[in-house]
């Protein structure tokens, strides 16, 4: 079991109550997840001393190294300072060469020196005081064997740069670490979490008996495959991960779509560029949010040569020569609608490869045999239509997400295998690829 575990503490009354996202505990996990530190949990705190000192001091005596931001300012909220103290049983003490070098900072802005700004210069006895250069308010860092403490500030702009030029370096070399965790992941696209799960969770070993760590993470429909390892080296790491990958990717075939940080657009886009396929999209339900995605990647005008967002019947009538009579028969959520959309689109651009969806978001909209999420989606390659029947969970936003990142899908398949897939996502109720 690692010996070094950390806990991240974001104090402020605005981070708990809601009214400013913490980004900080996500950011400095990874960090500390870098330099080989087990984050044993994040923890939220309001600007109350007493809170504050029960809770430092219980991550302190489990032998937690504390990594805390905000409360560090010179108003009376900002209490950081004083718990600290507390906790460690310490008096709080003024730097005076910090107090000095803050002196000198309002002066050369030209600024009176605000009264009470001394308290943003104190710091326990014996604690090393770290320069802020982004900042007014110093910082402070005390080792105590495995555990100790370091305080930041709470604008993450603030604390990313103290972290980067002063206190990362310093934990390193105070610590001696000659290992960190080296991580590798693969992501996944075409089927959910637990069926994923069931085929490679002898993949994902929980850091007992074998040094390797596995972790199966969600992002919305897109799954990660993530495994770590302590190690001196990222060779040696690649060397005990890899086999790990190799066998994921065999088992689960082309549901893997990426390794790494690499997005399924980016992928997608990627391919179409290399097959030198063009593409077109008809988008109703998604409001030209498949087109969107594509163009989040540099070098999408190599493929895409346009999205028509025709979300009124008018606009299908009008726009990609839908047939009145198919929208008074079948309804614009409908296989043969999106038929003709995306024949329509074909046609008008030229493109070798198109996509068309229509389905309801909700929440209202649904109605017996199209219930809210129905979605259609057709593809239109060499001359050829394959539509898809599905269903989609979630609420409007997310069901927009999902329907255009299973169209992204079904154009990835397609120019992966020079064919459409039998089905773009495991949502698909019913196919027919005729």
């Amino acid at each position: 079991m690692n010996s070094r575990r950390a806990a991240v503490l974001s104090i402020g009354n605005e981070v708990v109550q809601g009214f400013l996202l913490n980004t900080n505990s996500q950011w400095l996990a990874r960090e500390l997840g870098d330099l080989g530190f087990d984050v044993a949990y994040h923890l939220c705190l309001l600007d109350r001393e007493e809170e504050l000192v029960w809770r430092l001091k219980a991550a302190l005596d489990e032998g937690l190294f504390v990594v805390a931001t905000g409360g560090i300012g010179p108003t009376e909220d900002d209490r950081t300072r004083h718990a600290a103290a507390k906790a460690l049983g310490l008096e709080l003490v003024l730097d005076h060469e910090a107090l000095h070098d803050l002196h000198e900072r309002y002066s050369q802005m030209g600024r009176a020196f605000p009264k009470g700004s001394e308290i943003q210069c104190m710091a326990p006895k014996g604690a090393t005081t770290i320069r802020n250069a982004f900042g007014t308010a110093s910082c402070f860092y005390l080792r105590r064997g495995q555990a100790g403490i370091c305080v930041m500030p709470g604008v993450p702009r603030e604390m990313k740069g103290v972290w980067a030029e002063e206190m990362r370096p310093k934990i390193i070399d105070d610590f001696g670490l000659n290992e960190r965790f080296f991580a590798r992941e693969i992501k996944c696209f075409g089927l959910p979490e637990s069926e994923i799960d069931n085929r490679v969770k002898h993949l994902l070993p929980d850091g007992g008996k074998s040094p390797v760590e596995g972790a199966i993470l969600v992002d919305d429909a897109v799954i990660r495959l993530r495994w770590r390892v302590l190690t001196r080296s990222e060779e040696g790491a690649a060397a005990l991960i890899q086999p790990f990958i190799d066998e994921a990717r065999n088992i689960l075939g082309d549901v893997v779509f990426a390794e790494g940080d690499v997005s399924l657009e980016s992928t997608t886009v990627n391919l179409l560029r290399e097959r030198k396929l063009r593409v077109a999209c008809a988008e109703s339900c998604t409001g030209g949010m498949i087109a969107h995605l594509l163009t989040q990647v540099p070098g999408a005008s190599e493929t895409l040569i346009e999205s028509a967002v025709t979300y009124s019947n008018d606009a299908k009538l009008r726009r990609l020569g839908v047939k009145r009579e198919t929208l008074e028969n079948h309804g614009a959520v409908s296989e043969a609608c999106v038929r003709e959309m995306v024949a329509g689109i074909a046609r008008e651009s030229g493109a070798e490869l198109c996509v068309s969806v229509s389905g309801i978001a909700g929440p209202t909209g649904g109605v017996d045999g199209k219930p809210v999420g129905t979605v259609w989606m057709a593809l239109w390659f060499k001359g050829q239509v394959h539509a898809w029947h599905m269903r989609m969970p979630g609420e409007r936003e997310v069901f927009k997400w999902r329907v255009a990142r299973t169209a992204l899908n079904a154009l990835r398949l397609t120019a992966l295998h020079g064919k459409p897939p039998e089905r773009p996502t495991f949502h698909v109720t019913t196919v027919d690829a005729k």
